[in-house]
């Protein structure tokens, strides 16, 4: 036995010849009479049939991010926000979608485009002038004598926002070139290192309006001696005009790789295999790319960086060039050893001179420590000769000053003497002769009664 649903939905289509049917709240049918004549029940409700035919409508729901598009079988076409919910009359409705609302953040931005109706009054001949949606320039356009003129008008929504198109509106969608991942097929605008960029493999709604980066691959880039290389880049761009991006291109990606493409063909024609390895580091500045930088400041862009990723070449080549680096490594190497010798023997004979000049230093020092201390003793000895000559001269003057002292006082008792032997008249004069003759150094005595002949010889 099959288990009985809750709701009935449009799968559930019976021919009833007689009897009855619930339609449950919460459900919806469609009911057609013998005479072809349909009848909408929505439940809670009982109904009777007679050679009738039942089918149940399906029900379609929307929340608050989404919203139901209604297309009618007379041609018209309208878009109800959420939460709503509505059943789908095969009488009244070609189909009902529940679609979820475009969610953009603070840097994502849509293209929405919509129609409005233009009334015609002027000859069939004329010529209507207009405006666009930022209205700059007008265009020649739509011949006044149509049944129906309609002017399309385009606005940029940015976020942050929840948008739902109105049913007069469509968001313009973007097919720009773009890397596959070989894994899932999906596209990507930054890729990968040396992938392939092609085109229409990004499709998209919703535009970015804040930095980016891209990964590119300029192949078969010819040298100024033909050699073959593949440059890899990475570029850094941002979105800042999207009304002036809108106006100048439809596929911004593939103008930046034709442009990138040109300035690289054109800076490896200016150079050889050896210089462009010499001057790969200029592939990092933006003045390298000219025509990139022109071509998106017209169509709204900004380059910011440009970085040099490294080049890819042909085996043999590549081969070559390291065969070239390997040797010219090895040379410099063996230099660099040599160097480093002769340094080193440099450095033993540097540090020998500076020790011998050290040692020099030692013994000249050694030697005037010598030689201050030699002065200072002598210096110290005549010192102590001078103190010694100075003590034997005060002892020396002492000295003579006493024997002065006492031959005044000799001379004074002797002037006295000779005063009180004047005073008892003595003759002085003689007395001092007396005094000044020679005294014999040895004195003869002889002791005789009767006078000696006596002979002496000295």
């Amino acid at each position: 036995m099959p288990t009985k649903k809750t709701f009935r939905d449009g799968s559930y289509y019976r021919s009833v010849w007689m009897g009855k049917r619930t339609v449950k709240e919460g459900e919806c049918a469609a009911i057609w009479n013998m005479s072809g004549e349909r009848k909408k029940i929505e439940g809670p409700q009982r109904v009777r049939l007679w050679f009738s035919h039942v089918r149940f409508l399906d029900k379609h729901t929307a929340d608050q991010s989404q919203y139901l598009v209604a297309q009618y079988r007379n041609g018209r076409r309208e878009h109800m926000r959420g939460p709503i919910s509505l059943f789908f009359d095969p009488c009244v409705h070609e189909s009902v979608q529940c679609k979820d609302a475009y969610k953009l953040d603070a840097n994502e931005a849509l293209v929405v485009y919509n129609e409005k109706a233009t009334a015609a009054a002027a000859s069939p001949d004329a010529v209507t002038l207009e405006l666009s949606s930022n209205g700059e320039a007008p265009q020649k356009g739509l011949k006044v004598g149509d049944a129906d003129l309609r002017r399309v008008n385009r606005r940029i929504v940015t976020g942050p926002a929840i948008f739902i198109p109105s049913s007069d509106e469509w968001v313009h969608e973007f097919s720009w070139h773009g890397s596959l991942s070989p894994e899932t097929g999906a596209g990507s605008k930054t890729g990968y290192v040396g992938d392939t960029k092609r085109p229409h493999a990004v499709k998209f709604e919703k535009l970015r309006s804040m930095p980016d980066q891209m990964y590119y691959s300029v192949k078969d880039v010819r040298t100024k001696d033909d050699a073959q290389i593949t440059v890899h880049l990475m570029l850094f761009y941002e979105l800042a005009s999207i009304e002036k991006m809108l106006d100048s291109t439809n596929d911004p990606i593939g103008d930046f790789i034709n442009a990138a493409s040109a300035d690289v063909m054109t800076f490896g024609a200016a150079h050889t295999y050896e210089s462009f390895l010499q001057e790969t580091s200029t592939l990092s500045e933006i003045a390298t790319f000219p025509i990139l930088s022109q071509r998106m400041e017209q169509t709204g862009y900004k380059l910011m960086k440009v970085v040099y990723r490294g080049y890819t070449c042909a085996p043999q080549l590549q081969e070559m060039h390291n065969t070239s680096i390997a040797k010219r490594t090895k040379l410099r190497l063996d230099s660099d050893t040599a160097k480093e010798e002769q340094e080193k023997q440099a450095m033993e004979l540097r540090c020998r001179q500076a020790r011998s000049a050290q040692e020099r230093e030692l013994a000249e020092a050694s030697a005037r420590h010598k030689i201050e201390l030699a002065g200072l003793e002598k210096e110290q000895a005549r010192r102590d000769e001078d103190a010694d000559h100075e003590q034997a001269m005060r002892h020396e003057s002492a000295r003579r000053d006493a024997e002065l002292a006492h031959l005044n006082a000799k001379h004074e008792a002797e002037a006295k003497r000779h005063g009180a032997l004047k005073g008892l008249g003595v003759d002085l004069t003689k007395y001092l002769v007396a005094l000044a003759a020679a005294k014999p150094d040895q004195h003869l005595r002889i002791d005789s009664a009767a006078a000696p002949a006596v002979h002496v010889h000295p």
